[in-house]
């Protein structure tokens, strides 16, 4: 079952539930001492995290609609979907969501990531895991805040008009 991590009491940044978070991570990892350590990272650099213990578990919370920045997914997750299968089903599904694949074993082939997505190989320091995490969560939050602009300016009726020129 999914998870939704907090941040403790004891973190630097306070309870993550308690502010808000830089953004969503969904964090799809079958090993859960990798899963565990990853998540606190994101926690601490204050995003909030939905931990999935392999691809079912997270299209369940896809399918629920939940509100994601970032995949973050582990190639190797048996039994069924690998990372690369999931990161397609993101990229068709749900193309808002930025995707970011990381293996220790397997480097991608020339068509495994979907277009735009980003392969982060293990070990990775926690600096460049913020980082790239960082960076794909402000280019899903502006991708969803410059689809939203157009519908605003509908909404609030600022659609510009045609005007007639006059002689």
């Amino acid at each position: 079952m999914a998870t939704f991590a907090t941040c403790p009491s004891s973190c630097p940044l306070g309870p993550v539930s308690h502010q808000q978070p830089i953004g969503v991570v969904l964090l799809v990892e079958d090993e859960p001492l990798v899963r565990l350590v990853t998540a606190d990272i994101l926690l601490e650099a204050g995003f909030r995290v939905i931990e999935a213990g392999d691809a079912e578990e997270a299209l369940r919370v896809l399918k629920a609609e939940v509100a994601i920045d970032v995949l973050l997914s582990d190639v190797e997750m048996p039994p069924g979907m690998n990372g690369y299968e999931l990161a397609r089903h993101v990229h068709q599904h749900r193309p808002e969501v930025e995707i970011l694949i990381s293996s220790g074993r397997e480097w991608p082939g020339e068509n495994d990531l979907p277009p735009g997505a980003a392969f982060l190989p293990k070990p990775y320091p926690s600096a460049t895991l913020v980082a790239r995490v960082q960076a794909a969560t402000l280019r899903a939050q502006e991708a969803r805040r410059l689809r939203q602009a157009p519908q605003d300016d509908q909404a609030a009726g600022n659609v510009a008009e045609s005007v007639p020129k006059t002689a």
